[in-house]
């Protein structure tokens, strides 16, 4: 059995000694003569381990904390040496996972590349295996050309990302936003028509300006069966949709597109409200549909708003179909929810994609029409990918090496501040300066660059209208510090306000939210 002896400061030792309790058998822990465990250096570990009896030993690992490479430790004991994590809350981590440690990098980000690495290679296996996973589970193929996408049980889900009101937009905005979804994920591109408002004559231009820009599948998003036989003749991919009220008219002009069926006539605004009701007449309207030679056919149930009038009904009349027609292609409209809630996207998004999973769906589609669904599609296409593992691993979706955490954390890192630390020392209340004292150097407007993800710092001289210079950095340090080399701070308090407005802009660009210099972030 093999033995390890982990090495931290004086004032970490105790929680350190918690987190490994249950390795005892295996982990010994030695606190070296420094108070901070990132004091350590590789020189002075080595020193100190070197007059230890270290025999039993197998390995040792070091702080991941301690600047450098930890090789000296291993010359001067013989033993193999390696840096741990940043934190102790992650070392069950460490000793758990099977990740090749470094002696110059923190085992914390070891351990996340290598189970996201681990997932993806998991996800990415699956794909290169279609043609068996189809043969077992069934599924069709989605693209005339370019990178064609396949849908089965035996795959995640996919991601069609619509294009809200194309039509109303130029070429050049709906080329970049194809390629904004690529880069997010998609699967499919959809091209969102006016509803009540036919333009079957843009169709073409907009399916051409799509395809010069983007690679995957192209589907259209309309009822009106002109723009339905526009679409087919420009060469669409996948209709959505297709009901008992434009069946007759459109029929004759389907090829080998796929079809999105519904169980409706929205023509006459009709949409059955029972579960049962909801899936006869869906399963009517794709034997319908196949009596005409068609063949390449998806179901979509209708996902409704969240309470009024409720999800739960459509719900049950997919879980209801799926049970009935288990080799039918099943699509679920997660935006319909999402965009009808004041809720963050990214739990609803993950939330709905695994109710979507366990009711039988196989595609998701995904606007991000309204600001508060910005970064939709991202997160429905990593929560395909969890449900995915999921489903394969038979367990709930955690611990995958995928997830969608940005706000909330797996583990709490946080070293608790001490109740009687304050005894005998000065404990002074914090309280703000009341007079304004401009920096005689100047002053800064502090922005985001959307466009090349990068905090903006513009300086003016004092009494200046224009800025003089304009610093551009991915992270707060390489501005402020930027700042500082260009002596452009003069004051303490300016450059504590700085630091602050630069950091607030740093969190804003990391989660996608407005930045307004001097108002609060949340």
């Amino acid at each position: 059995m093999e033995h390890i002896l982990i090495v931290t400061g004086k004032l970490a030792e105790e929680s350190v000694r918690e987190h490994v309790k249950e390795f005892s058998e295996i982990v010994d822990v030695v606190s070296l003569p420094l108070s901070v465990a990132s004091f350590i250096t590789p020189s002075f570990a080595a020193k100190a381990l070197s007059e230890m009896n270290l025999e039993k030993y197998d390995m040792i690992i070091l702080p991941g904390t301690v600047n450098g490479d930890v090789s000296p430790v291993e010359e001067a004991t013989g033993i193999p040496t390696f840096k741990g994590p940043l934190h102790s809350a992650d070392l069950p981590l460490v000793l758990t996972t099977n990740v090749k440690l470094s002696k110059t990098r923190p085992a914390s980000e070891l351990i996340i590349e290598t189970v996201r690495r681990k997932a993806e290679d998991e996800v990415e296996e699956a794909e290169a295996d279609w043609k068996r996973i189809m043969n077992k589970h069934g599924g069709l193929t989605i693209g005339k050309s370019g990178k064609p996408t396949r849908v089965s049980d035996g795959l995640p889900m996919r991601v069609i990302a619509e294009i809200v009101n194309a039509p109303l937009q130029d070429l050049d905005f709906l080329s970049r936003r194809a390629r904004y979804y690529v880069s997010m994920g998609a699967d499919i591109i959809d091209i969102g028509m006016l509803a009540g408002n036919p333009r079957p004559e843009s169709i073409n231009q907009i399916v051409d300006a799509l395809r010069d820009s983007v690679d995957i599948p192209i589907s259209i998003d309309t009822l009106n069966p002109s723009e339905i036989k526009a679409a087919i003749d420009s060469g669409v991919d996948l209709i959505l949709s297709i009901d008992s009220g434009n069946l007759d008219e459109v029929s004759q002009h389907i090829g080998d597109e796929a079809i999105v069926v519904l169980p409706t006539d929205i023509s006459k605004g009709l949409l059955p409200k029972e579960s049962e009701e909801r899936v006869k007449i869906l399963e009517s309207n794709i034997s319908r549909v196949r009596d005409l030679g068609i063949n390449r056919i998806i179901g979509d149930l209708v996902v409704e708003p969240l309470l009024n009038p409720g999800l739960l009904e459509a719900l049950k009349s997919y879980r209801l179909f799926n049970t009935r027609n288990p080799r039918v292609p099943l699509l679920f409209g997660i935006g319909n929810a999402t965009e009808l809630i004041d809720a963050d996207s990214i739990g609803v998004n993950a939330s709905l994609t695994a109710i979507a999973r366990e009711a039988g769906c196989n595609m998701l589609h995904v606007p991000e029409y309204s600001i508060k669904a910005k970064g939709s599609v991202n997160e429905v296409v990593t929560a395909s990918r969890m449900m995915f593992l999921a489903e394969r691993k038979g367990t709930p979706p955690k611990d995958l090496g995928l997830d969608l955490l940005v706000l909330k954390e797996k583990r709490w890192i946080e070293d608790e501040y001490e109740n009687g630390i304050e005894k005998n020392v000065r404990v002074i209340s914090a309280t703000g300066e009341t007079v304004f004292k401009p920096d005689q150097s100047g002053w800064f407007k502090i922005q985001v660059d959307r466009g090349s993800s990068e905090i903006v710092a513009l300086y003016y001289k004092r009494n200046e209208k224009n800025p003089t210079t304009i610093i551009k950095g991915r992270t707060t340090r390489d501005v402020y510090q930027t700042i500082i080399r260009k002596c452009l701070i003069s004051n303490y308090d300016h450059a504590a306000y700085l630091g602050k407005e630069l950091e607030k802009a740093f969190i804003a660009l990391k989660l996608d939210r407005s930045y307004v210099q001097d108002e609060d972030l949340f």
